[in-house]
């Protein structure tokens, strides 16, 4: 029996804590669009990309791909970073029951 261990890409943006996470967008800039906030990263392609390349590097299986309001699209994320993997596979985070299946 052997282990398989899976990572997580923030694609709704990332912090240093989980409230930065999740109350910020656009690149470290608050949902009013006023004020900036330092530590907190947007989720663009580069950033991603890094992240799915350390996973793969690193030995992880699989990366969680998350589908929410305020994440970027699960499925063209996904796609985008297939191209610059080999190994590493994808699971995109499908909730039929907050969203539409049409619109998934």
């Amino acid at each position: 029996m052997s282990v398989h261990l899976h990572w997580f890409l923030p694609t709704g943006g990332d912090g240093r804590t989980l409230v930065d996470r999740h109350a910020y967008t656009d690149g470290g800039i608050r949902r009013d669009r006023i004020t900036p906030v330092s530590g907190v990263r947007a989720p663009d392609v580069g950033y991603l990309t890094q992240i799915a390349g350390a996973a793969e590097q690193l030995g992880f299986e699989a990366v969680l791909t998350p589908t929410g309001t305020w994440c970027e699209d699960a499925w063209l994320t996904t796609m985008a970073l297939t191209q610059v993997t080999e190994r590493l596979k994808f699971l995109v985070a499908f909730r039929p029951g907050v969203i539409s299946p049409v619109l998934a």
